[in-house]
């Protein structure tokens, strides 16, 4: 899996070299060089391992997580082989960012980089977005057993749904509706004066809610309203489910408003800019500029996506704390944001109004709802066992950064834009600044935190235990299969 996934990437990253090469940059030869690497190491990884007749849960989440390592390492080589960054840990850095479309970047001076790789760039939030393995998926029908399991695991949030009997079908629809709107992304952004280049590169983070842009003070550089609003409505279509996009898309826009979960998810927006714009109107702001500001703001922010207009880490702190909300909430499940996800939000916040009912009546027997629909109590208990495993990672990790050296503001808020993805915390990590501000042993912990947070915890760790079980195979002992 891993081996395809990164034969399918090494196409993006041919592309990106074609175009440095008719434009005679010095990074083509890398990034050409790079291709073939990659292809070559996938195909080899591709045809040198067989999948098991039966994969174990823990096995395939595993595989997931080990894909996510394997392209990591392929789109590091660019970045390296040209010299842009000239550490190996560096050039992992800014890839594993792409890839969890996360915005954290080491790059120093964006824009003395030249097109082509800044191309690749984009292209790997891109890949990240929608999902490798999802990628993997739908060019091999041949997967069979445990394709599923697979697709399920990769997709963030706690369900993942079918769109067609066959798991490959699936991910080619998926695929589909990706793709076709990031073109529509793209053309709106050429029909309000934003360059082609400019205009493809930003449609693919915004749809897939990274945030990468070719330019140092991101979405600021365009200094335009029209711009703004068309990249408010990508990254709020990167935050919905794409499920209920193909739904749409398939004749049944009806689809978006029956789901409770976007119901919430653009009501808490739309809440979250009224009252940053507020905050900010009593901080001395005119009204205008600061709804403007509050509005492109908390969708980036909302949907895990790292794209600013504005520094956010000098806002009034009531202001900053709208915007920690929504970081660690993300958008919707099955969405390319990061974060909690909406949804787990909206189970746990029910799970407490009931533990709250029961404390006044012990007897009474209240089922968890979303609208219509019950909420079984496998899965109450599961995501409430999410929501325990990330916040003792997320202390965790403050608590290693700030032993590093980092100040508190900079630890907690750096290790939370790490796991949800968005990569622009507080303080001196805001929008103005970069991961740089963390020293190499902080920055390997956030790369480790970017993986965890795309993937959702449980398929890292599964990962560690399958290694485990292997080095125990390797010595003879025993393994129960699980």
């Amino acid at each position: 899996m891993g081996g395809l996934a990164l034969a399918a990437t090494s196409g993006g990253m041919g592309t990106a070299g074609l175009l440095a090469l008719v434009r005679g940059e010095p990074e083509a030869g890398a990034l050409l060089v790079s291709t073939l690497l990659g292809a070559a190491a996938g195909l080899l990884l591709w045809r040198g391992t067989r999948a098991p007749v039966e994969m174990g849960v823990a096995s395939v989440l595993a595989a997931v997580a080990w894909t996510w390592v394997i392209v990591s390492v392929g789109g590091a080589l660019p970045y390296l082989l040209s010299g842009v960054l000239e550490r190996p840990d560096d050039a992992l850095f800014e890839a594993v960012a792409g890839f969890t479309t996360t915005g954290h970047t080491v790059i120093t001076d964006l824009e003395e980089v030249g097109r082509g790789l800044l191309l690749w760039r984009s292209l790997t939030q891109w890949y990240g977005g929608m999902g490798v393995v999802v990628l993997a998926l739908a060019v091999l029908p041949l997967l069979g057993v445990g394709g599923f399991e697979l697709l399920r695991a990769e997709t963030p949030g706690p369900t993942a749904q079918r769109l067609a009997p066959r798991v490959s079908e699936t991910a080619k629809r998926l695929w589909a509706v990706y793709l076709g709107l990031t073109a529509a992304v793209a053309l709106a952004l050429v029909a309000v004066g934003m360059g082609l280049y400019d205009a493809v590169s930003h449609a693919m983070t915004a749809l897939s809610t990274g945030g990468y842009s070719p330019y140092e003070d991101s979405i600021a550089h365009f200094d335009s309203l029209a711009v703004e609003l068309v990249l408010v409505v990508a990254m709020v279509a990167g935050g919905v489910n794409f499920v209920l996009h193909w739904r749409a898309l398939r004749g049944d826009p009806g689809a978006y408003w029956r789901m409770p979960e976007l119901r919430f998810f653009l009501g808490a927006l739309a809440v979250g800019t009224v009252l940053a714009t507020a905050f900010k109107v009593i901080d001395g702001a005119a009204v205008a500029g600061a709804a403007r500001e509050a509005l492109f703001t908390v969708v980036s922010i909302g949907s895990n996506t790292a794209f600013s207009t504005t520094d956010h880490a000098a806002w009034a702190p009531a202001a900053q704390l709208v915007l920690v909300f929504f970081m660690v909430a993300g958008a919707m499940a099955s969405s390319t944001s990061g974060g909690v996800k909406i949804l787990r939000v909206q189970v746990l916040a029910k799970v407490a109004r009931r533990e709250v009912t029961r404390a006044r009546h012990p007897r009474a027997v209240r089922p968890v709802m979303l609208g219509r629909d019950v909420v079984d109590e496998q899965t109450v208990a599961r995501i409430a066992g999410f929501g325990l495993c990330w916040v003792v990672i997320w202390a965790l990790a403050s608590l290693l950064l700030a032993a590093l050296g980092s100040g508190l503001v900079e630890a907690g808020s750096g290790s939370v834009a790490a796991i949800t993805n968005v990569g622009v915390g507080l303080g001196d990590i805001g929008p103005e600044s970069s991961a740089l501000y963390f020293d190499r042993p902080s920055r390997a912990i956030l790369a480790v935190l970017m993986i965890v947070g795309r993937l959702e915890i449980f398929p890292v760790l599964l990962m560690f235990a399958a290694a485990g079980r292997w080095l125990d195979r390797r010595r003879g002992l025993r393994v129960v299969p699980r």
